[in-house]
């Protein structure tokens, strides 16, 4: 019965509760930390899918498997690896990037005869190396955006891969708008030394 009043005082208090705190409750079999911090994160966590995803349904699927993800895994959650947002995000991230490669290997593609492909069709287009370029380069700069840090990675993915505003990152991750704006800037800059030692530059 003392257990019970605890649990309810605490989850009164959750608000007042850091992150860090409600995932060593969570580890321990706390409902009320569970229901505090889905309550503090759901809403931005499913911004990020369904602006992955575009489906509500599917979005709203990804939330609780994270959830539960969540839930069963706490245990195993550090605060040396970096902020409780940046754990959750990277979860609900990969969980819809699992999902959209799943979509593309369920696509069926048509046979199509030798016979009937044309070489011109592809070669001759003035568009076709433009188009192979371009995809080098997307290669090249998701490559160097993964060698950059966490924090950094956090903001830039948000900013150019999900569309947020630095207001909304500020926002959804819990972070001063001047350190979302640094870690923008020092990101960039990052980046764009990185891409100059692997051969591209702006043109």
């Amino acid at each position: 019965m003392q257990n019970k009043q605890i649990g309810r005082e605490q989850a009164m208090n959750a608000g007042e509760v850091s992150d860090e705190v409600l995932m060593t409750a969570i580890a321990g079999g706390a409902l009320w930390a569970m229901d505090a911090l889905y309550e503090r994160y759901a809403r931005l966590l499913y911004s990020l899918a369904y602006r992955m995803i575009s489906d509500h349904q599917v979005a709203e699927d990804l939330l609780q498997e994270s959830f539960l993800s969540v839930w069963r895994n706490a245990s195993s959650y550090s605060a040396r690896s970096g902020a409780v947002h940046s754990w959750l995000f990277s979860i609900i991230h990969h969980r819809a990037i699992d999902y959209l490669r799943a979509i593309q290997r369920r696509a069926t593609l048509n046979p199509v005869s030798l016979d009937a492909v044309n070489p011109e069709d592809y070669f001759d287009s003035s568009d076709t190396w433009e188009q192979v370029w371009t995809s080098y380069q997307q290669a090249q700069v998701r490559q160097a955006i993964m060698a950059l840090s966490k924090e950094q990675r956090l903001v830039i993915e948000l900013a150019y891969f999900q569309g947020w505003t630095q207001a909304e990152i500020a926002e959804g991750c819990h972070l001063p708008l001047g350190t979302v704006k640094a870690r923008m800037r020092l990101g960039l800059l990052h980046l764009k030394r990185l891409l100059e030692q692997q051969g591209l530059q702006e043109r």
